[in-house]
């Protein structure tokens, strides 16, 4: 893939601006997480604040793709940055209340969780019109460079902040990152949809799920996506209770083995850089057999008693997740015309999301009632298999239709 987009001058505006603010999000997330483990001990707690943050998608992605398609593009990127800004404004507030207990960051998890299941269609809506048609590969990769360096410096910036200074100055750093971002998003003038004639917000969401239904391609993409999510994705969201529960290393471990993460993401991006681009309606070799090969390493981690064994696989998590996540997006959104991107790709988004947020519960659950290593084994094995029987499917699907 080229790194094309970076010409166009809107685009990289954008791309700044993001990175400031995906820099407070990760301080933000591993601030989040270690104020919870340190206030109950609990995975359980922890895979349901991840439940929280990436379950509202699954009932919320959907409407707000179709919003997205029918608004100003510019203003609703505006409004979700603000409510973010609000968000940390709110959890910094009850930080210094001494009140963050199990009902506040749980109150403040599902507003963070809600915001985003809107700002991610209109993320991927927003983003291909800045630059043109052909650039839309390079956007996706520049994204996922730019979501994956902030991945890897976010969590080493937020574990350093809270253990040299305390939780207080990490919250006003996520506070400071996200206010420059508001300010870019209003310079913005991205390409405008195609006028078409008014209809319902019904018939406009039937069309969307009718144009994924009826294509096998992206259906297959979206599963793919979704049933990783479930075992890779949702395993990091347990990090807390692997980092200081198992090994007792604290905030700065917590930090470490996020950053691990998104090291190997940022490898994994890298990598796409020096690959050949996708091509349309072939789903990318190497992001399928990520999701399988992902999935087994996910159920491997529980049971590592080696510290840095549990670096090195968290890391191959985030690699294999980013090949995944960075290849069915391209893949799907080469398929996709401007009016009908913010449907398709919420869709792709609540069914990813909402696999991290079913895995990250049932992972938690699991692990508080049968241990942690039999939790992510059950759930890394049964996703490859699902991985696999899917893969079947589709290509006994392919030979009938093309007797």
């Amino acid at each position: 893939m080229s790194l094309s987009a970076l010409t166009t001058k809107p685009f990289r505006r954008y791309l700044i601006g993001n990175a400031i603010s995906l820099h407070g999000l990760w301080v933000q997330r591993i601030t989040i997480g270690w104020m919870a483990w340190d206030a109950t001990g609990s995975t359980a707690f922890l895979g349901w604040l991840a439940f929280l943050n990436y379950a509202p998608p699954l009932f919320l992605g959907p409407f707000f793709g179709v919003v997205v398609d029918r608004v100003n593009i510019r203003r609703a990127a505006m409004t979700t940055q603000l409510l973010f800004t609000l968000g940390a404004l709110a959890l910094l507030a009850i930080n210094l209340a001494n009140a963050s207990g199990r009902a506040s960051l749980t109150a403040l998890s599902l507003f963070i969780g809600i915001v985003t299941s809107a700002q991610h269609p209109i993320r991927m809506a927003i983003t291909p019109r800045l630059t043109p048609a052909a650039q839309l590969p390079s956007v996706v990769l520049l994204l996922s460079l730019n979501f994956n360096i902030a991945r890897v410096v976010g969590p080493a910036i937020g574990g350093g902040i809270i253990a040299a200074y305390g939780l207080t100055a990490a919250l006003w750093f996520t506070l400071l990152a996200f206010i420059p971002f508001v300010f870019i998003i209003r310079t913005l003038s991205p390409r405008a949809n195609t006028p078409k004639a008014k209809t319902s917000m019904k018939a406009d969401f039937a069309e969307g799920l009718g144009y994924v239904l009826r294509s096998r391609f992206i259906r297959t993409a979206i599963l793919i996506t979704g049933l990783f999510s479930l075992a890779g994705k949702s395993a990091l969201e347990i990090l807390p209770s692997i980092a200081d529960g198992v090994f007792a290393r604290g905030a700065a471990g917590l930090g470490t083995l996020t950053a691990a993460a998104g090291f190997g993401a940022l490898l994994a991006a890298t990598l796409q850089i020096l690959l050949p681009g996708p091509v349309k309606g072939r789903l990318p070799a190497l992001s399928v057999a990520s999701a399988i090969i992902g999935s087994v390493a996910a159920a491997w981690l529980g049971s590592l008693d080696l510290w840095e064994m549990v670096i090195f696989i968290t890391g191959f998590l985030g690699f294999t997740g980013t090949l995944v996540g960075v290849g069915m997006q391209s893949a799907i959104q080469m398929q996709v015309e401007d009016h009908l991107r913010g449907r398709v790709m919420s869709l792709w988004i609540m069914v990813a999301l909402g696999g991290t947020a079913f895995g990250a519960l049932l992972i938690g659950a699991m692990a508080d009632a049968l241990g942690l290593p039999l939790a992510l084994q059950s759930i890394g094995i049964s996703t490859a298999l699902a991985v696999l029987a899917l893969l079947i499917l589709r290509r006994i699907g392919q030979i009938r239709e093309s007797r």
